[in-house]
Order: C-alpha cells, then structure tokens, then sequence
C-alpha cells in the first residue's frame, strides 16, 4: 500500500513538472533606425528589385545560431530572430533602400512592375561567434546588382565582417548586427550612387 501511495504521489510530481511554463522566447529584429540616420534628401533615381536572399541551411529558421567552438553551430535557447535570418534580411533591404531609391520592390513584383536592376543577396553567416575568451557578431554575405535585360553583374561584391562583443549578450549582439548591415548598406548605396553618374 505504502508503495502505491509513493507512486501516486510521484506520479503528481511528474504531471506538476511537465504542467509548469515553458521558458519565454525572447525576439529580436534587425533595427536601422536605432543608428544614426544618414539619409540624404535626394533619392537615387533607380528602380530596384529586391531578390529573395539565399540562405545557407543552417539560418533558414528563425534560430539565433552561435558558434561557442571553432566547426561547431548550435541554437541560443528561448531567443529566436523575429523571421528566419533571410526574410529578416530581405526586409531590412527594402526598408533601408525604399526612401533612398524612386522605387523599391519585393521579389513577387518582378512581372508586374518595371524596374531597372535587380539585388540578389546571399546569406552565409550571421552568427554569434566566441574565440578564446570573446564573443563577436559576424556577417558574411555576397550580392550582385544585374540589370533587367540579363547580362553582366552591374556591382558585385562580398561583406567578411566581424564587431566585437563586450559581454557577448544577446542585446548586444542584435545591435551589432544591425550595425553591421547599415555599413553594409550604406557602402552599397555609395556604390549604386556611382554607377548612375
């Protein structure tokens, strides 16, 4: 009898135990206005296509991924990107660019609507990384601007790029790789600026 008044009892924590809330998941998005703006008044007069962005497997989730040892990518616990790290970094692009450009479209727009150039975008890393004893934030990607009649790659180009994290959270962390995608914007604008004069 003793025994089965231990199993039930048991049983109750058990059940208690898997009632209990999960841990909240914290969301985090990539924030440009938050960083000195330096937008000019004058538009750049050219009608851009954004391109989905391709996307290396591991930041097709909304996972954060962090690298805490060389080869190695694992998954920060309740902390998400609000949408997986492409559509994140697509809709990034159209934000920044729409007031900076005449135009500015989504991938679905490509047969509706003319448009000069299109940006393709490919996403290779955007990861919290530790080395020793620092956390950095790392953005690696590659793009092409093509014109609308095919042909060459108008510009092309490839961001390596790792900040610093002092304390390595994950605040910190999303601040980082939101200044790292304004640099990376901001160069392509400079860019897009020299190919129309």
């Amino acid at each position: 009898m003793k025994n089965r008044h231990f199993l039930t009892i048991c049983a109750l924590f058990v059940l208690t135990g898997c009632a209990a809330t999960a841990p909240k998941t914290t969301y985090y998005a990539l924030e440009l206005d938050k960083i000195e703006e330096t937008a000019e008044a004058e538009q750049l007069p050219v009608a851009v296509l954004i391109e989905n962005c391709g996307v290396r497997e591991a930041y097709k989730t909304k996972a954060l991924i962090a690298s805490p040892a060389p080869y190695e990518l694992t998954k920060r616990a309740n902390a998400e990107w609000a949408e997986s790290a492409g559509t994140l970094l697509n809709s990034t692009i159209q934000s920044y660019l729409s007031p900076r450009c005449e135009k500015v479209l989504p991938p679905e727009w490509k047969t509706k609507v003319a448009y000069d150039c299109s940006l393709l975008v490919y996403l290779e890393a955007m990861t919290q990384v530790k080395r020793g004893k620092n956390w950095f934030a790392v953005l690696r990607l590659s793009y092409e601007v093509l014109p609308k009649k095919g042909g060459e790659a108008i510009l092309s180009g490839r961001l390596d790029k790792a900040l610093p994290l002092p304390g390595g959270d994950l605040d910190t962390y999303a601040a980082a790789q939101s200044a790292l995608v304004k640099e990376w914007l901001d160069a392509l604008l400079a860019r897009l600026k020299n190919v129309e004069k």
